[in-house]
């Protein structure tokens, strides 16, 4: 499986200071060896097609509007520090901080949809602070209420590494992409919906299991006279429900669905109904939009 990766490279430099768009820290406490720490994407191409060489470039801004780095004591798991960056930063991909020695889980999270770190719902600026075992990440939702979350999925990166601190040192983490991409293609009806159901809101940031679900009875349809239908998926541990209409007939069908890879369901809906009606394949090769990245 050919994967989208990129690394970030975490500069240790001792310092006084620390800047870029924080939203918690905890104070050092007195008395002890703190370090400015540098987070910095290095530049880099990764080719996703198998290709050798390619001249298509995609900046980390066009993968990401929100970008947010959760540091947490490997001893403890309590959360020490939170940064986030959306893509309009000039500094996207840079963050600086305090860190005394000791043991931490570095994770970052990057999407297209803009998301919140242990809540779901935008009520306020203040953060939520929960140890490792319950952190979790949630797309942003329009309203408080559980039983009514809308779909919200979009392309969506992960990475996690446990470093000690000792000293002036680099860590670097890969990011990957942690959702799939489903695609539907109806050969003999020009107009057809697709209906989304059994879709995740959200993941566990200590072992990426998704939770949460859409609401089942509104779900989620796209209408292919919008265009070709590609869809985001970020539940991948079990198979969505699919509901396929149009020409006066509905079709429901389970699917797989891989990270960084496409299923691709594609057949016809007037004729009768069978198995071989719709066949469900999966591509290893991510669509061009994101082929080449660049940082």
């Amino acid at each position: 499986m050919k994967k989208l990766t990129f690394t970030l490279s975490i500069i240790y430099i001792l310092l006084l200071t620390a800047c870029s768009k924080r939203t918690e820290e905890r104070t050092p406490e007195p008395g002890k060896k703190t370090y400015k720490v540098s987070l910095a994407a290095e530049k880099e191409i990764v080719s996703l097609d198998g290709a050798e060489a390619s001249s298509l470039v995609t900046p980390l801004k066009n993968l990401v509007n929100q970008l947010t780095f959760i540091i947490f004591n490997a001893e403890t798991g309590s959360e020490y520090h939170r940064a986030t960056q959306t893509s309009d930063a000039p500094d996207l991909g840079q963050i600086y901080f305090d860190l005394p020695i000791g043991e931490y889980i570095f994770i970052a999270v990057g999407s297209k949809s803009p998301f919140g770190i242990n809540k779901y719902y935008r009520d306020n600026e203040v953060p939520i602070l929960l140890p490792l075992s319950e952190a979790n990440m949630q797309y942003w939702q329009p309203n408080p209420t559980m039983a009514d979350k809308h779909y919200k999925t979009d392309d969506t990166f992960y990475a996690k590494s446990r470093v000690s601190i000792g000293g002036n040192q680099t860590v670097n983490l890969t990011l990957q992409r942690v959702v799939g991409k489903l695609e539907v293609i109806v050969e003999d009806v020009q107009e057809y919906i697709v209906d989304l159901n059994f879709e995740a809101t959200g993941f566990m940031l200590d072992n990426q299991k998704t939770f949460g679900r859409i609401d089942d009875n509104a779900g989620y349809e796209v209408s292919s006279t919008n265009g070709p239908i590609s869809i985001y998926i970020l539940s991948t541990e079990r198979p969505i429900l699919i509901e396929i209409s149009g020409g006066g007939v509905r079709k429901t069908l389970s699917v797989p669905i891989y990270r960084n890879k496409r299923t691709i369901v594609k057949g016809k809906l007037l004729a009768p109904s069978t198995p071989a009606s719709f066949s469900v394949s999966i591509n290893d090769q991510w669509l061009v939009d994101s082929a080449v990245v660049h940082f």
